[in-house]
């Protein structure tokens, strides 16, 4: 075997353990101890009636459908780069969902998708990450914005102007954000024109090839993760034995995930964030506060623990992280379509 063969495996496989070990270790010290889980554990004991047992079951099936919107979201970004069946789409996502436990508001994700893939010069499908992440923030930002005005009138109610001239600001810089998202494949163009962002260039030139119809899919489907990831909490809350009205259940859950939205946050530590979160919002509905974290825990168990553990082992098993250390492959001339 070559001797540089045999080098680069070691190395690999080194990353690979010391990368287990890190994620294992993290994990271990977020759920040991923490009385969500205790928690968890009794209010399952009490789930003994059929209602309860649908809502929880449903909500672990809508996994499924969270994440295979976000796999469909990479493969069509993906497009200009490496074509990919569905399922090696949902690899690459889950390998990102991994990697997001270790660093600052998931940014690992973007760097965690390319681990498995074939294709040379794989450090460019960053760029497509970056704009299903834009996609995904534009929908919750915008729907999470819709419950907290309703709670700010419904719940909280407070003199209009306080939260009326904010909620007016952030529509507008929504409106920007949408403009500049529709163009986000001019962005190769424009780097090309500045001197000292010509170096970056060759790493946006695949959004040049990502035509409109693509970003608004993405968009369309990235609108469609926000209500799912807002049932499968509804659906935890009933299944836990907590009486909400679906109108008032989205109201609070989007109250939640907006103001979530602004604090910067690692995922490893995102369970607590979210349990205070949910304890004042949905606090506003029920004292059943139990209910309320092992709700919680189980949204952070269905939706990041266990896809996180399915990117580990696409991790540990993947030969194909070399990708990473291949020259940038070429593309046609930057010409943005419509």
């Amino acid at each position: 075997m070559d001797k540089k063969k045999i080098a680069y495996t070691g190395v690999l496989w080194i990353f690979k353990l010391l990368f287990t070990v890190a994620i294992g270790y993290l994990l271990y010290m977020q759920i040991s101890g923490k009385t969500a889980i205790s928690g968890l554990t009794t209010l399952l004991k009490t789930v003994n009636s059929v209602p309860q047992l649908l809502y929880l079951l449903a909500a672990a099936l809508l996994v499924w459908v969270n994440w295979g919107l976000e796999a469909l979201k990479w493969q069509r970004l993906m497009h200009p780069i490496e074509r990919m069946s569905w399922l090696e789409s949902l690899r690459s996502v889950l390998c990102g969902v991994a990697v997001s436990m270790l660093t600052p508001n998931r940014t690992g994700e973007y760097g965690g998708r390319i681990l498995t893939l074939q294709t040379s010069g794989s450090l460019e499908a960053i760029a497509m990450a970056l704009v299903g992440s834009y996609a995904q923030l534009l929908a919750n930002i915008s729907l999470g914005l819709s419950g907290f005005a309703a709670f700010c009138f419904v719940f909280a109610p407070v003199a209009a102007f306080t939260w009326l001239l904010p909620v007016m600001g952030i529509m507008v810089v929504l409106g920007v954000l949408g403009w500049l998202y529709g163009r986000v494949n001019r962005l190769p163009v424009s780097l090309a024109q500045i001197s000292w962002l010509q170096k970056w260039q060759h790493l946006t030139r695949p959004l040049a090839n990502a035509n409109k119809s693509a970003l608004w899919a993405v968009l369309c489907w990235s609108f469609l993760r926000y209500p799912v990831y807002v049932l499968q909490f509804y659906l935890l809350l009933k299944g836990f034995g907590i009486q909400l009205s679906l109108t008032n259940g989205w109201i609070l859950i989007s109250s939640i995930f907006f103001v979530q939205t602004f604090m910067p946050t690692v995922a490893i530590a995102e369970l607590g964030i979210k349990g205070n979160l949910a304890l004042y919002f949905i606090g506003f509905a029920t004292s059943l506060q139990a209910s309320i974290l092992a709700a919680v825990f189980g949204l952070w168990l269905l939706n990041l623990l266990l896809p996180a553990l399915a990117g580990l082992f696409f991790i540990v098993v993947s030969g194909n992280m070399r990708s990473l250390f291949r020259q940038s492959s070429k593309y046609t001339p930057l010409i943005p379509q419509s």
